[in-house]
């Protein structure tokens, strides 16, 4: 983890997501079509790079987005949204000869019965080029990464790719593109192109339409980093997952999908994950990775959606109690979470553990609560102990929403389950000094800190058991 914002550069085709929903309770008579009854449900969202935009925010990241539109209302519209984003700042070229290019959706039971787009997609001429490229040469320094998202609506010029381009690796930027264009020519010298699989096939002339060859890919991914210089091609390919292929190695990941409800921005997600982590100095292959485990989440909600931090920790509730790989794997995820610890035997859980665990939590982002395992505790309180055994004891903790983690541990003390985790914060109770807290030395190392929490007078587990025994 780190403390690193991460700062993405995001060009290209911004697009306002139009959404109104409405009723279909019969056929129109004029013609076998739908009658939609509008209701006030109609709302109206970032589209296109403005989507890959939010993500990276929504991701941890700091982005700045470079983009067109006509002098309309949509305009007011866009600048409005994009004001309300936070860590988001943008430059929104005025193009008078254009309108704001807007896809406008009419759903009823969250199915889209039409869309209507309203767009120009002549390319833009060389007066509004040259305020890009303006645009672009002030705030390159301010970034650690270029997205170049085309959507193809004329914005992303094959001259303006190639001076952006060009500039970028001047500066030693790391250049991601998502292409629409079917001739790769003009992203040419890009680190990172990520097409998905059906334009991987026509970037390559290739008519092979069997999703699931990885082998296809390969051989396409090698065919076109040789011909156009790039360093790695990620392929999105649908419910196959994604491929990472360079000159090294190959990687492919399964899809981290559990339903699909609908798809569109899936790829935005992925670029956007794939930059953050990369401008928040991950590997390719772990951003990728966070990538479509977001990716998974996205096309498991209706619309043009973001998918956030909190949504890639909390995606499946049912792995709440984690072996300590899977803990590690989880926080390969987090950015800036502010990650707690505390730990126990919770051995009949009374008012005192509820009091102590939800204060914790008030003070932290996530909370990972260490258990000790059966033998753990009979190493500490003797044969007798636990009464409730770690399968019950972590059944009953898994409930509540206070706890974010379960992690079973054998050791007489969790310093080396600290040790992986690096929590900001260790959380124990009063009767406690800091001093004694098993992990205050090691967490002042990464910046952390130890915090004491009020205990509850007169409540804990050994004065249950005696009044249990003694009938009293």
């Amino acid at each position: 983890m780190t403390n690193n914002d991460g700062k993405v550069l995001c060009l290209g085709d911004i697009i306002l997501d139009s959404y109104s929903h409405g009723d279909v309770r019969r056929i129109s008579p004029e013609a076998p079509i739908p009658v939609l009854k509008i209701n006030d449900n109609k709302y109206e969202v970032l589209g296109g790079c403005g989507n890959v935009a939010r993500n990276v925010c929504a991701a941890g990241s700091i982005c700045h987005i470079i983009s067109i539109s006509g002098n309309d209302e949509d305009y007011r519209v866009l600048r409005k949204l994009l004001g309300e984003t936070k860590k988001l700042t943008h430059d929104l070229i005025i193009d008078k000869k254009r309108c704001t290019t807007k896809k406008i959706r009419f759903v009823s039971n969250n199915q889209q019965i039409l869309r209507v787009d309203k767009e120009i997609i002549d390319p833009i001429d060389t007066i509004i080029e040259k305020k890009i490229l303006t645009k672009f040469d002030n705030k390159i320094d301010f970034c650690d990464v270029v997205v170049i998202s085309d959507y193809n609506k004329g914005m992303l010029t094959n001259s303006v790719l190639k001076e952006i381009i060009k500039i970028s690796k001047k500066k030693n930027k790391k250049i991601i593109v998502d292409p629409k264009k079917a001739d790769f020519t003009a992203y040419k010298g890009a680190d990172i192109i990520t097409p998905n699989f059906k334009e991987l096939l026509e970037a390559s002339n290739h008519d092979d339409k069997v999703l699931g060859s990885e082998r296809t890919v390969v051989n396409l991914s090698n065919k076109l980093i040789k011909k156009f210089n790039f360093n790695t091609i990620v392929t999105t390919r649908s419910s196959e997952g994604i491929s990472i292929v360079d000159n090294k190695k190959n990687i492919h990941l399964p899809s981290r999908a559990r339903e699909v409800y609908d798809v569109s921005g899936a790829g935005d997600t992925v670029l956007a994950y794939i930059a953050s982590g990369l401008a928040k100095g991950k590997s390719l292959p772990n951003a990728t990775e966070i990538a479509n485990d977001a990716a998974g989440i996205a096309v498991g909600k209706f619309g043009t959606t973001v998918v956030s931090q909190s949504d890639l920790l909390d995606s499946n509730p049912n792995e709440k109690i984690c072996t300590i790989d899977q803990i590690q794997n989880m926080l390969k995820k987090t950015f800036n979470k502010k990650i707690g610890f505390t730990n126990g035997c919770f051995d009949l859980i009374h008012q005192g553990h509820i009091h102590y665990l939800k204060e914790a939590r008030k003070k932290c982002d996530f909370l990972i609560l260490g258990l000790n395992s059966d033998d753990s505790i009979k190493k500490i309180k003797g044969k007798d102990r636990p009464i409730l055994n770690e399968k019950e004891r972590s059944e009953i903790l898994k409930n509540f929403n206070f706890i974010d983690r379960i992690v079973i541990f054998d050791e007489k003390t969790p310093l080396n389950l600290i040790k992986i985790i690096k929590p900001k914060i260790i959380f124990k109770g009063d009767d406690y000094s800091i001093n004694e807290v098993v992990g205050h030395r090691e967490v002042k190392k990464w910046g952390g800190r130890v915090n004491l929490i009020k205990c509850v007078k007169g409540k804990s587990t050994s004065k249950i058991i005696r009044k249990i025994k003694h009938g009293t």
